[in-house]
């Protein structure tokens, strides 16, 4: 049975997620096996493209084959990733900070988190986006941080269902993360800029 979760240490392991069709692959992988033809039909792209991302992912160790079909004259490999899902550890994203691609992969996504406030009034003028993304970049890795904790101490799975399990993995991730005095200063100061910036009050009543 795959794991649920593989933390990714491995620096060089972790550079391949900054790139977008790899991580459209594993998401693929994580729910259906498929051959380099099936994916570079549902993605659109080249094949010869396909085959060179899974060869990476299968060297990192990311996916396998899982079986062989022969079709026509040649043999094709249909492939799974080795997980359900990857999280890619909080050392490996500080450790590739200066990487250019992982830098740009990792800046998109504070500006996603940036956009994403908006969905909730919070419209966050253009001088203080930067200042913005890197407060949201410490909390980003203190959520890291507990999830990776969270996984190393989780027993089994249980069979309690998946909103269940959701649940309590976010109970138990503000218990971990409400002990950081760090933590608690940060959501204060983000608080304080949601409050400053939608025009209503974040506390529940």
């Amino acid at each position: 049975m795959r794991p649920k979760v593989q933390i990714i240490t491995d620096p060089e392991v972790g550079k391949l997620l900054a790139d977008e069709t790899r991580r459209k692959i594993l998401r693929i992988l994580s729910h259906e096996e498929m051959s380099a033809t099936d994916l570079a039909k549902k993605l659109d792209k080249n094949h010869s493209s396909i085959v060179h991302h899974l060869n990476t992912l299968l060297d990192a160790g990311l996916i396998t084959v899982t079986r062989e079909e022969q079709v026509r004259n040649m043999i094709q490999p249909y492939y799974m990733s080795v997980s359900e899902d990857f999280h890619v550890s909080y050392r490996v994203t500080e450790a590739l900070e200066e990487d250019p691609d992982y830098s740009a992969y990792t800046m998109e996504y504070l500006d996603n988190l940036v956009k994403a406030l908006g969905m909730y009034g919070v419209e966050i003028p253009g001088e203080e986006k930067q200042q913005i993304k890197q407060l949201l970049l410490r909390l980003h890795l203190f959520n890291k941080r507990a999830f990776e904790e969270r996984v190393s101490r989780k027993i089994n799975d249980g069979d309690i269902g998946r909103y269940t399990q959701r649940s309590i993995a976010h109970i138990i991730s503000h218990v971990q993360l409400m002990s950081s005095p760090e933590y608690e200063a940060a959501i204060a100061e983000l608080r304080t800029i949601m409050n400053k910036y939608s025009g209503s009050t974040w506390d529940v009543e």
